[in-house]
């Protein structure tokens, strides 16, 4: 069985013509042999045209495959509220948060959470700011202050932690590897080395959790795939987990991430591929 895994396309803010492009990503896809295609966030600006692409998506690629997403910081900015992501049961088969999903015809589960938040990656030189602090200048300067939420980033950030635990029981019991999706970044090894520029270090802090990485190494998760930083690394193995990152990134005049010249040629250069054996 084949994966591919894809993050951070920015379809709106990098002006794809939808008509055009879901076509090609579908034969693409289906040349490759891939069998699930799974999107660890940040589609577009708008949850609604996120889920609407999604369902496009599958239209065009039939039954013999299926897609599965988890929604990105810039997916939650319009069209959605914080309760609606929480209630993945009224968001149709595709939306992969709080779920588990067993893969058929092998001994792996997928394991997704949106993902949060609460300042721990920042590096020790911010240790001085407080929660306080970080979420001042969130709601000054960052674009996750339009994301209307009931609770602290810290609250949230528990609430995922707590919700990731009960999943990844689940998958164990089964007796099955996993691979978890998510948006937000898992690990401090990741993040940008720019430490000593106090902008980079509210960014850091905003960027994911340090304890989402120390619960997925205590169950020993095999596998993770992660977006949200648009940097380009191939697969790597930290403490026995592999992680996978495979943003397209921003291909515009004045922040141009791309290596290819077009969208369809770096998303394609940009996907992950991962196989696994069929029982």
């Amino acid at each position: 069985m084949k994966l591919a895994i894809s993050s951070d396309e920015h379809l709106d803010i990098n002006r794809q013509d939808l008509m055009e492009l879901i076509p090609r990503q579908a034969e693409f896809l289906q040349e490759a042999g891939v069998d699930h295609y799974l999107l660890t966030g940040d589609l577009f600006n708008d949850f609604e045209q996120t889920f609407a692409y999604v369902e496009r998506l599958q239209r065009a690629l039939g039954r013999s495959m299926r897609v599965y997403f988890v929604a990105g910081n810039h997916d939650m900015l319009r069209g959605v509220t914080y309760d609606q992501l929480e209630q993945p049961e009224l968001l149709g088969p595709h939306y992969l948060h709080h779920r588990v999903i067993h893969l058929p015809g092998t001994k792996v589960s997928l394991v997704g959470n949106n993902g949060w938040y609460d300042y721990s990656l920042a590096d020790s030189l911010a240790t001085a700011r407080t929660a306080a602090d970080f979420q001042q200048w969130k709601n000054t300067y960052w674009i996750d202050r339009r994301i209307a939420m009931p609770l602290s980033d810290q609250e949230r950030m528990a609430r995922v932690l707590q919700q990731v635990e009960l999943d990844l029981k689940i998958a164990r019991e089964r007796g099955d590897e996993i691979l978890f999706i998510t948006h937000f970044v898992p690990r401090r090894d990741f993040i940008f080395d720019q430490l000593d520029h106090p902008r980079w270090q509210n960014i850091n802090g905003l960027l994911g959790s340090q304890a989402l990485g120390q619960l997925l190494q205590q169950y020993q998760v095999e596998r993770v795939a992660f977006g949200h930083l648009h940097t380009r690394q191939r697969p790597v193995t930290i403490a026995g987990t592999t992680y996978f990152h495979a943003p397209v990134g921003y291909g515009l005049r004045r922040l141009n991430e791309w290596r290819e010249s077009n969208f369809l040629a770096e998303w394609q250069r940009d996907l992950s591929m991962i196989e696994f054996p069929s029982i």
